[in-house]
């Protein structure tokens, strides 16, 4: 079940990366896990908020990392909280420009 799950998730990720450089790699109720490839901040942002909002949640982004390549392209995974909008920490986007 576990290799099935991954073995999909890798279809799809392959299949978006065609079409866009965001794409969510992990998601759970508490956090997202969004990929970029040299991506605008805003759009990793705007992926990130359509994971949280699955839960009624808002991201709270937490860390960047670079992610191995082949050289070529440089990757990067973003790491959000998907937090309760009533929580004092998490402050929803359209308030915060």
């Amino acid at each position: 079940m576990f290799n099935l799950k991954k073995a999909l998730l890798a279809t799809a990720l392959l299949s978006m990366g065609a079409c866009s450089s965001v794409a969510i790699s992990d998601i759970a109720t508490d956090k997202v896990k969004v990929e970029s490839m040299n991506a605008d901040p805003k759009e990793v942002m705007a992926e990130a908020e359509h994971g949280c909002a699955i839960y009624n949640r808002v991201p709270v982004p937490l860390s960047k990392r670079a992610l191995p390549t082949n050289g070529y392209i440089p990757r990067y995974e973003h790491l959000f909280a998907c937090m309760d909008p009533t929580q004092a920490n998490a402050i929803p986007r359209i308030a915060a420009k």
